[in-house]
């Protein structure tokens, strides 16, 4: 039963990604900003950090396998989410190595990954045409917006979720 926790989350956040947006404020959305929430990735990385040990890959594992999910669902090309979600997990893998696990390291690691997963996203976009912005705007009208939401949305799970992982972890360490 314990497998199943961290599936049945993501596969939640990846029903509440849809609907956030239409729960902002329409001031808010006049604005003409993009606000993207990359909330599988900010609770992989999260995963990656607190649950994974240095031989286990379950954040990637559970990120890449829901962005695909993400893609098949709400995007036209497939491949895009997956590798953006995946280089993003790897480096916080890697990272996470020779950094202590508290929150400004996840605060850090979360908004790094984010801002590598946006560009690659914005340039494999561009390379198919898919985006007309330019790097400006793309910066000031999609990256800093969506960096904000989705660092608000680590500020309400971080109390929530980093020391459950962390137990689970532990009970998961026990049962093998």
């Amino acid at each position: 039963m314990r497998s199943f926790i961290l599936p049945v989350i993501l596969f939640i956040l990846l029903i509440l990604e849809s609907i956030t947006i239409n729960l902002l404020p329409s001031s808010i959305l006049a604005l003409d900003l993009y606000y993207i929430p990359h909330w599988l990735l900010v609770f992989s990385i999260l995963i990656t950090i607190y649950y994974d040990e240095l031989h286990s890959y379950y954040g990637i594992l559970n990120g890449v396998l829901f962005a695909f999910l993400f893609e098949l669902i709400y995007t036209d090309l497939l491949g895009i989410y997956l590798l953006a979600y995946a280089v993003a997990l790897y480096m916080v893998h890697l990272l996470k190595r020779f950094l202590h696990k508290n929150f400004i390291v996840t605060f850090l690691l979360v908004t790094v990954s984010l801002i590598v997963a946006e560009f690659i996203l914005f340039a494999l976009y561009f390379i198919v045409g898919q985006v007309d912005l330019t790097l400006t705007d793309f910066i000031s009208l999609r990256l800093i917006p969506t960096v904000l939401i989705n660092i608000l949305f680590l500020l309400i799970i971080y109390p929530i979720f980093a020391k459950r992982l962390m137990i689970w972890k532990e009970k998961h360490e026990q049962l093998q």
